[in-house]
């Protein structure tokens, strides 16, 4: 009877270890590619991810991308080329949706923590960096990045706003809860947002980041200001094109991917 019950206990044990194996494999993540660019949604709204194939390394960085006022997922990864460059250095890209599309800059704006179920969701499917989740924006989109970076509870790494001023007067307050680098990017012949918004955002975040040192130099004619020695390891940056309120285009496109890209690379959460 004793070697009966043993015999019956150790097939309880082999079925328990059977019957959990497909929900044990269904909690591990995933470096699967997307059959290109999906929709996904969450509740009553959507995003657009991009998975490239190829991704290597135990998880990789996620790069939230949010479109301008007005705008759409689709037309901002065509004009970013976003997807492209994820593909070949190595990370995951993801396109939120704006609720009639136009982010939310208010205070308790219900756009911050949809942008953190937008993260939550891909990384409970795919292997993320939890280290490494960073967020992009243009014009209304970036004015997103900054709202993002006042709300900071230590979800996103780093922000890169372009061509989008910090909503603070006219929208809202600003009180992060840590120290969060920011690099802003920003043209000097924008007639929508004129530069001294950027200049004024760059001096926000320099105060808040106790920034005590800075190296200015010049490329192609432009200035490209790094304030460093700030607390936590973070830096702030101001990048200055000569273009309108658009993406940038040309040899300015590719800057402006890399420099984004190079901030987020040296500014992953401690």
């Amino acid at each position: 009877m004793n070697k009966l019950l043993k015999v019956l206990g150790m097939l309880g044990v082999a079925w328990g270890v059977l019957s959990t194996a497909p929900a044990m494999a269904q909690q591990a993540c995933s470096l699967e590619p997307t059959a290109g660019t999906v929709t996904r949604t969450i509740g009553s709204r959507s995003y657009t991810l991009n998975v490239p194939a190829g991704l290597v390394g135990g998880s990789v960085p996620l790069l939230i991308a949010l479109h301008g006022g007005g705008s759409n997922p689709s037309f901002h990864e065509n004009e970013t080329g976003w997807t492209p460059y994820a593909a070949s250095h190595n990370f995951i890209v993801a396109y939120p949706k704006a609720l009639n599309a136009w982010w939310d800059l208010t205070d308790n704006s219900v756009d911050t923590p949809f942008l953190k179920q937008v993260a939550a969701d891909i990384s409970s499917q795919w292997c993320v960096d939890p280290k490494r989740i960073h967020v992009a924006g243009f014009s209304r989109g970036g004015m997103m990045s900054h709202r993002v970076a006042c709300d900071d509870d230590g979800t996103f790494a780093s922000v890169a706003p372009y061509a989008g001023y910090l909503p603070t007067a006219e929208f809202a307050s600003c009180s992060p809860q840590r120290k969060v680098p920011v690099a802003i990017f920003h043209s000097t012949f924008d007639p929508i947002v004129p530069y001294f918004r950027a200049t004024a955002a760059r001096d926000f975040w320099k105060t808040n980041n106790g920034c005590t040192g800075s190296v200015t130099t010049t490329v192609n004619g432009s200035a490209f200001e790094r304030y460093t020695g700030c607390a936590g390891g973070t830096e702030v940056w101001l990048r200055q094109y000569f273009q309108s309120h658009n993406w940038p285009f040309g040899s300015d496109a590719d800057d402006i991917r890399n420099r984004m890209w190079a901030f987020f690379q040296a500014h992953p959460l401690p």
